[in-house]
């Protein structure tokens, strides 16, 4: 399950986990082409945060259907 939300210079998208083994991730798209990525750690009281390029977020995603090797992606723009 998932949500969407759009805030002022943003759009967040959340993810909860279905099975209630993780904790909800969090993705934000910054309009400057910036990925945030949290995750809140109970141990450490606190999120975790990974930020990247958009370009860097397909990259991951697109992986997950490779075999092994060296990939480079070329974005098609409409």
């Amino acid at each position: 399950m998932f949500t969407v939300e759009e805030v002022y210079d943003a759009s967040v998208v959340t993810t909860m986990d279905e099975s209630d083994k993780f904790e909800d991730v969090e993705v934000t798209f910054d309009q400057d082409g910036v990925v945030w990525v949290r995750q809140y750690c109970e141990e450490l009281k606190n999120h975790q945060l990974i930020y990247m390029s958009y370009q860097q977020l397909l990259d991951i995603i697109c992986s997950m259907q490779r075999p092994q090797g060296m990939y480079y992606l070329e974005r098609q723009r409409p």
